[in-house]
């Protein structure tokens, strides 16, 4: 009986936000070299971008989730480099959109 309780115990102590929420990927023309990875945490939303072209992209990834604003972030992305992107929600996560729109960087 005792272990029942503290299971029980456990279980409505670990906050709701703990679980796993979706993270839905969409990638614009443009950003078909790229290969994606997502990770959750609690309110963190972060995904792991990888270059697999032989150019230089310059991209713009923005998070959505609800009635938060949306949040973009920009990045550079040589080839065959990897970047982490992040995202901090304040409000409670029940699925997050991401959007990555990326072009090939000019020559200088």
């Amino acid at each position: 009986m005792y272990q029942f309780l503290l299971v029980i115990g456990i279980a409505l102590l670990l906050p709701s936000s703990a679980w796993a929420f979706p993270i839905d990927v969409e990638l614009q023309p443009g950003a078909e070299q790229l290969s994606v990875r997502t990770t959750d945490l609690s309110n963190l939303a972060a995904l792991t971008l990888r270059n697999n072209g032989e150019v230089t992209l310059q991209c713009q990834v923005t998070f959505v989730n609800g009635p938060e604003r949306p949040a973009p972030r920009r990045l550079r992305l040589q080839p065959d480099a990897e970047a982490t992107v992040s995202q901090f929600f304040r409000r409670a996560i029940n699925r997050v959109r991401v959007d990555i729109d990326c072009a090939v960087e000019e020559g200088k």
